[in-house]
């Protein structure tokens, strides 16, 4: 190991897949005890040249050395014995299995483990980070942001010295994700290394020193961030002036969905939602902010009627649905952008044609007299690839092929082109880059001031106030209305300071 070369520094990497090239001739050099971003739209190639590091994929040309040590690494595996550690955007635990369990799971001391060393040991781990776990409980019903940081404690455990995190911000609020860089600042401090591949262009600005841009598989060059602005930095990534958006206030229609003192049990048997009452009127985008793991899955589900309403009446065009199945909402026009696609939204295995038509595998012009038609099958398919240019090899292509955000505009294709009176979106833009959230947006609000209503979930809250015409918080179960749009009132909300 020489103290004095770059954590990391990657020359000449390409990358192909049959005529598609990935990366061409790509140079990456991570000074070390630092924070250095690589940033990209999707489908720049960012993931791959990561997964080219980590040992996930070999690549066809260019050299790695780690450390000062030239490596060629065939495996995960090696690059975590070399010190290299990475969380992806998918999580790798076990529902099953407790924390502590997922903790341990791969990098266990041997055959025999001491449970109270393990404990001892996690929580070490954990303080340093400033995270608080149960290591007894299962898995299973972590948040996602909690699901997160537990992949990052899982390269702690690890002893990983240069960390990896693909949008490890992208589940969490505005309070977890700075106390997660504060996190990552004292291991810096440390000595350790932190690659961060992510969309969020302040995120960058505020913590990397450096920033490597990709673009179409090619890089744009290593900056320093002192010398960028936001606007400078978004041109290099998407090739461009930015997108602006205008101010466009909305002209309020009748109220289109009305709730009135909802209330809903969780999974422990506890009211995740009480009393909540709102009004969304025709026109308008209505953002939820809230610190993750307020109550946010549990009304959306309640909404869609996939979760028992204990109490309350939900109205949509005067009509009450409270006791109405999740079909019948449907077909009132409710659509919804689930917050987890692999989850609730496709069928990974499933080809593009089958998963275009989930949720509407019972409607015509899908299906008539039961008997599902092809011609309007094929025609809807390419209506929801069309409406966000989802790249993909074919209709016959099982979507799980295709990157997470080609996955993620396919399902919110889906949703917008069937047109809904009420769109329900959670977190619709998750993992996505500046230019599709811009073009996700634009179209919620188009069709919103064409009449329908959207009713928006995000742990991203500048997110949030860009794109919404008014934010609500979620905070332990309750709505509340801040009555503003400023971004230090809503952020005291979120977390009981005002």
């Amino acid at each position: 190991m020489n103290a004095a070369s770059p954590a990391v520094e990657m020359r000449g990497i390409i990358k192909r897949y049959g005529a598609f090239t990935a990366l061409e001739s790509v140079d990456l050099v991570v000074e070390r005890g630092t924070i250095h971003a690589v940033v990209g739209e999707n489908g720049a190639g960012k993931t791959t040249l990561m997964k080219a590091l980590f040992g996930s994929i070999r690549p066809d040309e260019g050299t790695i050395a780690v450390e000062g040590e030239a490596r060629t690494f065939r495996s995960s595996k090696e690059a975590l014995a070399a010190g290299l550690g990475m969380v992806s955007q998918h999580y790798a635990i076990i529902p099953e299995l407790s924390n502590l369990q997922n903790l341990m799971l791969g990098a266990e001391a041997g055959p025999l483990i001491s449970q109270k060393a393990a404990e001892t040991r996690a929580n070490a781990i954990m303080h340093t980070m400033g995270f608080a776990f149960d290591w007894a409980k299962p898995s299973g019903g972590l948040s996602p942001g909690d699901a997160q940081k537990l992949e990052i404690l899982k390269l702690l455990w690890r002893n990983a010295r240069i960390m990896i995190l693909d949008e490890p911000t992208a589940m969490l609020s505005p309070a977890d994700s700075d106390m997660l860089f504060g996190s990552l600042r004292r291991l810096v401090d440390g000595g350790a290394t932190v690659l961060l591949v992510t969309h969020r262009v302040a995120e960058v600005l505020d913590h990397a020193r450096s920033v490597t841009v990709l673009r179409a598989g090619t890089g744009m060059g290593t900056f320093s961030t002192a010398d960028l602005t936001p606007s400078a930095l978004a041109e290099l990534i998407i090739g461009e002036s930015p997108p602006r958006f205008t101010a466009d206030p909305p002209t309020p229609g009748p109220v289109r969905l009305s709730a009135q003192g909802l209330s809903t049990k969780g999974e422990r048997g506890n009211f995740a939602c009480r009393n909540v009452t709102f009004h969304l009127a025709a026109g308008e985008v209505v953002g939820i902010a809230g610190v993750d793991g307020n109550g946010q899955r549990e009304l959306f589900e309640m909404l869609m009627g996939t979760r028992r309403t204990e109490s309350g009446q939900l109205s949509l065009d005067g009509e009450k649905i409270t006791n109405a199945s999740p079909r019948t909402r449907l077909a009132a026009g409710l659509a919804c952008v689930p917050e987890d696609r692999h989850a609730e939204a496709v069928v990974e295995g499933w080809n593009l044609s089958d998963n275009a038509i989930l949720s509407r595998q019972r409607f015509n012009p899908i299906s008539q007299n039961s008997t599902l038609q092809s011609g309007p099958i094929a025609e809807w398919t390419k209506r929801v690839i069309s409406a966000f240019d989802v790249r993909n090899p074919g209709v016959k292509s099982a979507i799980g092929s295709l990157s997470g955000g080609n996955q993620q505009r396919f399902v919110v294709g889906r949703v917008l082109e069937s047109d809904p009176k009420i769109i329900l979106a959670f977190q619709p833009t998750r993992g996505l880059d500046l230019k599709a959230t811009g073009r996700i947006y634009e179209r919620i609000r188009r069709q919103c001031r064409a009449g329908n209503t959207g009713l928006v979930v995000s742990f991203d809250l500048e997110e949030l106030i860009q794109h919404c015409d008014r934010i609500l918080v979620m905070r332990d179960g309750e709505l509340l209305d801040p009555g503003t749009m400023d971004r230090a009132v809503i952020g005291r909300l979120m977390v009981g300071g005002a």
